[in-house]
């Protein structure tokens, strides 16, 4: 796909209505599986934290398996933790295709948000229909730029380098279609060279990130010392 005339958007994620709509998202399916399968003590079980953290690190891998499944370069998708912005991420530091990034925006949402929730209702599994229930709740900003990113259509996707950014380049005029949930931060000429990675880390995880990991490891050693 050709792109003349193109400007790269710099997007900057609204955490407030993020997590309104986040908040929203997790209502509605929350009060749906009560519904279904009624409440179980799933916050009072051992490990169940580092469970649902472990389900959110499944959730960025599986962004990657969709950046690779639509032609970005293992050595250029990244993870990272940064807890202290409340998010887990991953990131594909290559100039990739609309359909790319569809692509991996989608794959956390359906594999283990979609279908494991059907699967826990199905097989009467609470625990993993209730880890799905956040999956899908994690999942709602993709969601969110699944549908903002599908209105546009010719663009290219990459990285700005900050978790809670990204750029769409394009040649249409970005400024008439709004969002609640992103902040356009700077728009500039498009130069090829400012989106060609190097020296990419593979893994990133925050000093405030590897602190509350330790915490909760010795809260998981203490639960089940005591039962």
């Amino acid at each position: 796909m050709k792109i003349s005339n193109k400007k790269a958007y710099i997007f900057k994620m609204n955490m407030v209505s993020a997590n309104i709509f986040s908040m929203v998202v997790f209502a509605v399916a929350a009060a749906l599986t009560i519904h279904l399968i009624g409440y179980v003590g799933l916050f009072v079980k051992p490990f169940i934290l580092t469970l649902i953290l472990l389900y959110f690190a499944l959730h960025e891998l599986l962004h990657g398996i969709g950046y690779f499944l639509g032609g970005t370069k293992l050595k250029n998708i990244s993870y990272g933790i940064a807890l202290e912005r409340g998010i887990f991420y991953c990131m594909g530091y290559q100039e990739i295709t609309k359909k790319n990034i569809l692509i991996s925006l989608q794959m956390p949402f359906m594999v283990i948000g979609v279908i494991t929730y059907i699967i826990g209702i199905i097989f009467k599994l609470p625990v993993l229909t209730w880890l799905s229930v956040f999956n899908i709740m994690g999942a709602s900003m993709d969601m969110a730029m699944f549908a903002y990113i599908s209105r546009i259509k010719n663009l290219h996707y990459s990285e700005s380098g900050e978790p809670d950014e990204f750029v769409l380049i394009s040649d249409e005029d970005l400024e008439k279609k709004k969002s609640v949930f992103f902040k356009k931060k700077e728009v500039k000429d498009y130069k090829k060279e400012d989106y060609e990675f190097r020296n990419i880390k593979r893994f990133r995880c925050s000093k405030s990130s590897w602190v509350a990991l330790l915490v909760l490891l010795g809260l998981d050693i203490v639960s089940l010392i005591i039962g």
